[in-house]
């Protein structure tokens, strides 16, 4: 091949890169499209409602320095940009099918869940997990230091966003059938919040094979969550109310919805199960089955 057969790409296309996609954000707008934000670090309900645009991103997450001068947003702009192509129908689907006509087969259930992986990698609250990876991985190389390449900016970046990829190659490498119940839950009225870190997990996994094993909720929308469980849940006002608590407890920065006197409703319950330490026990509510 001739050298010049192939340029990286380096120009630098985008720089607010959302780890939690519009798409998803745009299901808990109000009818003007927009979010109330609580800024959990600062403790307070913004008063102004803002657009899926400015919220839930970082400035250049994901573009990488070539050199002193060129930079790339190829992760953003290419990789991801497709997986939020592929992954946005399932999720509008599920937002916005009618209930009654939601179809989990294993087509929309396996996108679902490729989305969600992606997900789970690429919010800020697993920077901690991947870079501990990328310092336990082997790295072999004939005449460089791997350690040179290891703690290269950019190639950490690159191999972040490959994440995604090999956590699903495990699960497929694990051979498991872990047979779950898959449902979406529906409220008339808007009752679920979105944050930074929105896959609720019963308990945190370990193991990249663990993802399908254990019990997790998501909201969807402000009116649908979805549960993939051993068993039923009960239809209570509790489950929603010890979601949204455990949503802001996990949650690093930012916690999201449609109206800001319910957000201030659900930080305040929030804060009284912190105060009486009793957050694990209300995570454990979210998942209260029928049986």
């Amino acid at each position: 091949m001739e050298t010049d057969e192939f340029k990286f790409p380096s120009d630098k296309k985008s720089s607010r890169h959302h780890y939690i996609p519009k798409f998803l954000l745009n299901g808990f707008t109000n009818s003007d499209g927009k979010l109330f934000v609580f800024d959990k670090l600062k403790n307070r309900v913004l008063n102004k409602p803002v657009s899926p645009k400015w919220i839930f991103f970082e400035r250049d997450r994901n573009t990488i320095e070539i050199n002193q001068i060129l930079e790339s947003s190829i992760i953003e702009d290419l990789l991801f940009s497709n997986v939020d192509n592929l992954t946005s129908k399932v999720v509008r689907y599920y937002q916005q099918e009618a209930i009654e006509k939601l179809d989990f087969n294993s087509k929309n259930t396996a996108e679902f869940e490729f989305f969600l992986i992606n997900l789970f990698w690429r919010t800020p609250m697993t920077d901690h997990a991947a870079g501990d990876i990328m310092d336990r991985s082997v790295i072999k190389t004939k005449g460089i230091d791997p350690e040179k390449i290891r703690n290269d900016p950019a190639y950490r970046k690159i191999y972040r966003a490959a994440l995604f990829k090999h956590h699903i190659d495990e699960i497929i490498k694990s051979g498991k059938n872990i047979n779950k119940l898959i449902t979406i839950h529906q409220s008339s009225n808007e009752i679920y919040l979105i944050g930074d870190n929105p896959i609720l997990f019963r308990r945190t996994p370990h193991l990249f094979s663990e993802f399908a094993e254990i019990d997790y909720l998501i909201a969807v929308s402000s009116q649908r969550l979805y549960s993939h469980t051993c068993r039923s849940l009960k239809n209570t006002l509790n489950n929603p109310r010890a979601y949204n608590a455990s949503v802001i407890d996990q949650s690093e920065r930012y916690v999201a919805c449609a109206d800001r006197d319910f957000l201030k409703e659900c930080v305040q319950i929030h804060d009284e199960v912190t105060k009486d330490g009793l957050n694990s026990s209300v995570k454990e509510l979210a998942f209260q089955n029928d049986l």
